[in-house]
C-alpha cells in the first residue's frame, strides 16, 4: 500500500525528533556565505553550502523518500517544513534537508510556483523569502573550499601578499593544477597533481608528474641493480639460485620488488626447491610471493 501524504509527514517529523533528542548535536557540515554584508548598510543574505553527497547518504542511510511528483504534496510539506522551522521545532540546516527531500537538491525547481502566496499563504511565503538559501557542492568543491579558507592570508607593508599553507601532521592532500589553483589563486602548470606542503610559505607544493602513484615516492637508482628476477645454477654444482643481472641473491638480502607504478621493499627468502614461490618479507610486515621473471631491485 502507498503511503499516504500525511504518512509519509508523520515519518519525517519522526525523523526530525529523532535529531533533536538521540542525535542531538549532530554535525552538519556546511560553509555558510553571507553578503553583502551589514557593514555597508545592506540587508544581509546568506548561502548555505552543503556537500550533496551528505544529504543523500542522510536520505537513503534513514530511508527518507517524500513524494514529489504532485503539487499539493509538495506544498503540505513545504507548510509542514516551515511551520516547524517558526516554531523554533527544527534548525536551518533540518529546514533545507526537509527541502533536499522533495526537490532534490534542485531548490529553483517549481520555487516560485510552490511558495507562492496562492499556494501556501502569505505569513509564510513572507518568512520563506526571509531564509538562507542552500546550495549543494560536490565532495572536491566542498573540500577545497574548507582547504581554502585555512590557508593563512596576510597583506604586508610592503605589498607582497602573505600566504602559507594549513598545518597537518596526519593528513596528506593532492589537488589537480586547476582545483588547488581555483581555490587557491597561484597555478602550477608543470604538474599533474600538486600537494600542498604543510605550514609552507607563498602556497610551496611537491609537484607529480606522470602516472606515478603521487603517495608512494619513487626510490632512486643509485646503487641498484634493476632486471628481472631468474632461476640459474651457481658455479659447478648442481644446487639452484636466483640471479639479477647476473648477481646471485643471498637469504635476507635486501630487494624491492616492481608492483603497479610504485616498488616494495623487503627482504629475500625462498626454500631452495626449484618451482618452489619466491617469498618477500616486506617493510609493513606482511610476505608478498613473486616468480621468476618478476621485475626486481637488488643492492650492487
Amino acid at each position: 500500500m502507498i503511503p499516504t501524504i500525511e504518512e509519509k509527514i508523520n515519518q519525517l517529523e519522526q525523523f526530525f525528533d529523532l535529531l533533536n533528542t538521540r542525535m542531538a548535536g549532530a554535525t552538519w557540515p556546511m560553509i555558510v556565505d553571507r553578503w553583502p554584508g551589514e557593514l555597508r548598510g545592506a540587508e544581509t543574505h546568506y548561502i548555505y553550502k552543503y556537500p550533496l553527497s551528505y544529504f543523500q547518504n542522510l536520505m537513503h542511510t534513514n530511508q527518507i523518500y517524500m513524494p514529489y511528483e504532485k503539487k499539493s504534496d509538495r506544498i503540505a510539506i513545504v507548510k509542514f517544513i516551515l511551520d516547524k522551522l517558526t516554531a523554533g521545532s527544527i534548525d536551518i540546516p533540518m529546514y533545507h534537508f526537509g527541502l533536499f527531500l522533495i526537490y532534490g537538491g534542485r531548490e529553483s525547481y517549481k520555487l516560485e510556483e510552490d511558495f507562492s502566496e496562492s499556494a501556501i499563504g502569505k505569513r509564510r511565503a513572507e518568512y520563506a523569502n526571509t531564509l538562507p538559501r542552500a546550495e549543494y557542492m560536490s565532495n572536491d568543491d566542498f573540500v577545497s573550499s574548507i582547504y581554502s579558507y585555512l590557508i593563512e592570508r596576510r597583506h604586508t607593508d610592503v605589498g607582497r601578499d602573505y600566504r602559507r599553507n594549513p598545518y597537518f601532521s596526519e593528513v596528506r592532500l593532492l589537488f589537480t593544477p586547476e582545483q588547488f589553483g581555483a581555490y587557491s589563486g597561484l597555478y602550477y602548470s608543470d604538474a599533474d597533481w600538486v600537494e600542498p606542503i604543510s605550514g609552507k610559505m607563498d602556497l610551496e607544493c611537491r609537484k607529480w608528474v606522470g602516472e606515478k602513484d603521487p603517495m608512494a615516492p619513487q626510490p632512486k637508482k643509485e646503487g641498484k641493480i634493476e632486471g628481472t628476477i631468474e632461476l640459474g645454477h651457481e658455479g659447478s654444482g648442481s644446487g639452484y639460485r636466483h640471479f639479477v643481472a647476473g648477481k646471485p641473491i643471498n637469504a635476507g638480502s635486501y630487494m624491492e620488488v616492481k608492483f603497479g607504478d610504485g616498488w616494495i621493499a623487503g627482504r629475500y627468502e625462498w626454500s631452495f626447491e626449484k618451482n618452489s614461490p619466491i617469498q618477500i618479507h616486506s617493510s609493513r610486515g606482511d610476505w608478498i610471493l613473486i616468480t621468476e621473471g618478476h621485475l626486481v631491485r637488488i643492492r650492487k
